[in-house]
């Protein structure tokens, strides 16, 4: 059995559990059908998919990504892709000059020069074996890197089920408008709706990610 087909299993397994718990999962399983956890995975247009050999193309991903709309994140991405196929070295190559004309702002620039400097494929290559706290603890060392991306890391890259990404303005709009009548919710009590879907906090959040690209 292949690592994607184990996973797909496993999520079949999981989303019965959220079916039987939620009757909101259920509904949202009748319209979404299974979790896709890829990134950008409501867009027709990528068939999305990752593995543990690119995980530095993941980070730059994401670091693309920080507060762009997917659009705008996208265009940038596929013009990085194209120059420099998301490798290190390629993209260490690049003269700030030429990465401002791909899109990146000045900071996003300087996080990507110490991404290049301070990460090895080593280290990366051992973070599918390490727990989500030490995961989270190294991306969240990296300069220009929080626990936004922790999260996104953790979820999209290595899959991870009990991820719960309250940073997200997205998930947060969803999470409101379907648990909290459109009010807006406190940092904890965010935290305490999500309790409700462990151990496939995940799952559920990509739920919320669906639905609220449906009604954006």
């Amino acid at each position: 059995m292949t690592q994607l087909e184990r996973v797909g299993l496993e999520l079949e397994e999981a989303v019965a559990i959220l079916v039987q718990r939620s009757s909101l999962i259920a509904e949202f399983y009748r319209d979404y059908g299974l979790p896709r956890l890829y990134r950008d995975s409501f867009d027709p247009g990528r068939s999305g998919g990752h593995t543990e050999q690119d995980a530095f193309g993941f980070l730059v991903e994401t670091l693309v990504y920080q507060q762009l709309s997917g659009s705008s994140a996208r265009a940038i991405l596929e013009r990085l892709d194209a120059a420099t196929g998301l490798a290190a070295e390629a993209m260490a190559a690049l003269p700030p000059e030429e990465l401002r004309r791909i899109g990146l702002s000045g900071p996003k620039i300087k996080t990507l020069e110490r991404l290049c400097q301070r990460v090895s494929a080593d280290e990366l290559s051992q973070l599918s074996s390490l727990d989500d706290l030490s995961v989270r603890t190294f991306i969240e060392g990296l300069y220009g890197f929080g626990s936004w991306s922790a999260d996104m890391f953790l979820m999209f890259h290595l899959q991870r089920f009990d991820i719960w990404p309250v940073g997200d303005l997205a998930m947060r709009r969803s999470v409101q408008r379907h648990l909290s009548d459109g009010q807006p919710l406190s940092l904890p009590e965010l935290i305490e709706h999500g309790e409700r879907y462990r151990p496939f906090r995940s799952l559920a959040a990509w739920y919320f990610w669906a639905d609220d690209h449906a009604h954006g």
